[in-house]
């Protein structure tokens, strides 16, 4: 059976070879390099997501977000001063999160109580297909549910996140029937913008159909070609793709062998 996820999904339709990277374990193990980026973002978001789940609500505050930066930056020292390289870019890294932070204390998601965090629910479309995910937090307004997706990156409005964001739904959808999905948002910490998305309604036969559809081209491809895209210098796979690297037979041999 083929698991798959928003983020799978987007991934596939962003770039085939950096989603046949991620879900070949072997591949990943050897290959993965983390960049500032990426180690940045997972930062940020085990800080929001610490903030709700494990502090008590009178003790949120700009000061406890800088506390469990400080907190988990350290706590994995080593490899972070690897990925950051010099203490200038710590610095600067240690500033954007504070910004980040403080953009989001004033923003109208923070008083508000989460109902979850981090949540990790699946539940199956077909015989051939599991769907699963991880949600930032969801909030409950009323009886209806407003899902949030955190980000860390630059402001854009993208056909791929609305898309990805239907599949969120449609997965809340399954697993919470008796809460329907009242809005999703993206929030770019950055730029302290929030995009908000009504619930897909009635696309949610169109958007089943379209996840049935990746699934099978998915299932059926064999080459995974790279697609160039604008996010293709913050991947993870880099130093390894037949695009970026010279190394193309070589690369290529490597991942049929792990087939």
């Amino acid at each position: 059976m083929l698991s798959l996820s928003p983020s799978k999904v987007n991934t596939y339709l962003q770039c085939p070879f950096k989603y046949r990277c991620e879900v070949d374990t072997d591949v990943r193990k050897k290959y993965r390099k983390d960049t500032v980026y990426t180690i940045f973002g997972n930062l940020i978001h085990a800080c929001l997501n610490d903030l709700y789940k494990r502090t008590k609500k009178e003790d949120r505050s700009f000061q406890k977000l800088k506390d469990l930066f400080k907190e988990k930056f350290i706590k994995d020292f080593e490899n972070h001063k690897k990925i950051f390289k010099t203490k200038d870019n710590i610095i600067l890294y240690v500033k954007k999160s504070q910004e980040m932070f403080k953009n989001f204390i004033g923003s109208e998601l923070f008083d508000a109580e989460p109902i979850s965090t981090e949540e990790y629910p699946k539940c199956i479309i077909n015989n051939e297909l599991e769907l699963g995910g991880k949600f930032d937090r969801i909030d409950l307004v009323g009886n209806e549910i407003r899902l949030i997706d955190y980000k860390t990156g630059r402001l854009k409005e993208d056909a791929i996140d609305k898309f990805q964001l239907n599949l969120y739904e449609l997965l809340l959808n399954k697993c919470r029937p008796n809460n329907p999905v009242k809005e999703k948002l993206l929030y770019y910490l950055e730029e302290n913008k929030i995009i908000k998305y009504p619930s897909m309604e009635d696309k949610v036969v169109e958007t089943e159909e379209r996840l049935l559809a990746i699934a099978d081209a998915i299932s059926k491809d064999k080459e995974f070609i790279p697609k160039p895209n604008n996010m293709c210098r913050f991947c993870d796979y880099i130093t390894i793709c037949p695009i970026q690297n010279k190394r193309q037979p070589e690369i290529i041999k490597c991942l049929k062998d792990t087939s």
